[in-house]
């Protein structure tokens, strides 16, 4: 992704697991990794500031009991 203001690539700032419906059998089970995106450009306004979140559904359990 681009920088909004800058154009400039950004870069992962941190990386985290989210897990929802892990409490209830009647709710499947959903794991995504969320990354937050920053700007990489020292001369922009966002440098180093959260711009954006890239999530990442990476497992999904519709297995209804």
């Amino acid at each position: 992704m681009l920088c909004p203001k800058c154009g400039t690539e950004m870069r992962i700032g941190s990386t985290v697991q989210q897990v929802t419906g892990d409490s209830s059998p009647e709710t499947p089970t959903v794991v995504k990794t969320v990354q937050t995106l920053v700007c990489r450009n020292p001369q922009c306004m966002n440098f180093e500031k959260e711009v954006a979140n890239a999530e990442t559904e990476i497992y999904r359990s519709d297995d209804q009991k």
